[in-house]
C-alpha cells in the first residue's frame, strides 16, 4: 500500500481486535448534535468490539486501511513508522454469530 496515493476518509475512533480494524465510527458530526455525548456513546459502543483507537481512514482502490494516532511517546524527531491496519470487510456473503 502507498499511503501517499491513497483517498484520505478523514478521522474515525476504531474498534480493534488482534490485528484487525472491526468497525470504525467517523468523528464528523452535524453541528446540531452535541459532540461530547456522540463522542462518549460512539466509543462506549466501539468498546464492545475491541480496543478503541483514534486515527485516520485510508481508502486504497477499494481496500480500507486505518492508521493510528501517535501517541505522545511516539511524536518525537525521531518516530516509529505507523503500520496501516486493514479494515475488516465482510464478503457478500454474511453469516450470524461464530468468530471473525
Amino acid at each position: 500500500m502507498d499511503i501517499d496515493n491513497t483517498n484520505n476518509l478523514g478521522k474515525h475512533w476504531a474498534a480493534i481486535r488482534g490485528n484487525k480494524v472491526i468497525a470504525v465510527i467517523p468523528m464528523l458530526v452535524p453541528s446540531d448534535v452535541d459532540f461530547e455525548a456522540f463522542r462518549t456513546q460512539a466509543i462506549d459502543t466501539l468498546q464492545l468490539l475491541g480496543e478503541v483507537k483514534t486515527g485516520d481512514l485510508l481508502d486504497d482502490y477499494g481496500d480500507r486501511y486505518f492508521i493510528p494516532r501517535k501517541n505522545h511517546s511516539n511524536r518525537s524527531k525521531n518516530p516509529k513508522p505507523v503500520e496501516p491496519i486493514k479494515v475488516f470487510q465482510p464478503s457478500d456473503t454474511y453469516k450470524t454469530g461464530g468468530n471473525i
